[in-house]
């Protein structure tokens, strides 16, 4: 009886392959027609006695294509992806200087201009208040807002205390409440601030907009963008 075993060196050479290095060095990804020579090695040499089962055949071409397939996915996310954040990176480079409306309850006053925000209803709201409070938590200010719709509604804080008098540039907390179906509820806030500057990637990975007195905020946090 003939000798069925196949060595490494003989699959190789019906590659036309002349050895192990030469295979190493040869790209890394195995191609569809690297898988076809493959098989039909596998075919050829295969011992008589106990040939490729037919659902083992089909087997392993399913699995391949499935992984061919599974790859090129792959690599058409990555560049859709690449290609999106190349998008975003242009589009967040032309917002510098402009202003724009994030969600914070934080606002920073410069000693000079209006502070202007929004309050985000889900639901209308009546007897609305803004109220303007210090670092130390000291209240400085109550805006009476009435009722408002549901969306967004603009507020505008001028810079003064209760009695008239311009408070000081710094941070300060801004908090809103009013009654929704007849409960009194704590609702959201935004404010509008200018973009000093565009980071691109970083630790974090995404893109992030320097705001004057506010930060850093990721572009996906903008809701709104003003000249």
């Amino acid at each position: 009886m003939a000798n069925n075993t196949i060595t490494a060196n003989e699959t190789l050479n019906s590659l036309g392959i002349n050895s192990a290095n030469e295979l190493n060095n040869r790209k890394s990804e195995l191609s569809q027609e690297d898988f076809f020579a493959l098989l039909t090695t596998q075919l050829a040499q295969q011992d008589p006695f106990k040939p490729l089962d037919n659902t083992e055949f089909v087997a392993q071409m399913a699995q391949f294509s499935s992984l061919e397939s599974l790859q090129a996915m792959q690599s058409s996310f990555s560049e859709l992806a690449s290609a999106m954040t190349s998008n975003q990176a242009l589009q967040a480079s032309a917002l510098v200087g402009r202003t724009v409306l994030v969600p914070s309850n934080v606002a920073s006053f410069d000693g000079t201009s209006e502070v202007t925000g929004i309050v985000a209803l889900s639901s209308p709201a009546a007897n609305t208040v803004l109220r303007i409070e210090d670092e130390s938590g000291q209240l400085i200010k109550t805006i009476e807002l009435g009722d408002l719709e549901q969306g967004p509604n603009e507020f505008v804080w001028d810079g003064t205390d209760e009695n008239g008098f311009a408070v000081a540039p710094g941070f300060y907390k801004i908090s809103a409440s009013g009654s929704v179906y007849g409960q009194e509820t704590a609702l959201a806030t935004g404010v509008y601030a200018r973009v000093d500057s565009v980071n691109l990637g970083g630790n974090l990975g995404g893109i992030f907009l320097n705001l004057d007195g506010l930060g850093s905020v990721s572009l996906d946090d903008v809701s709104q963008i003003r000249d």
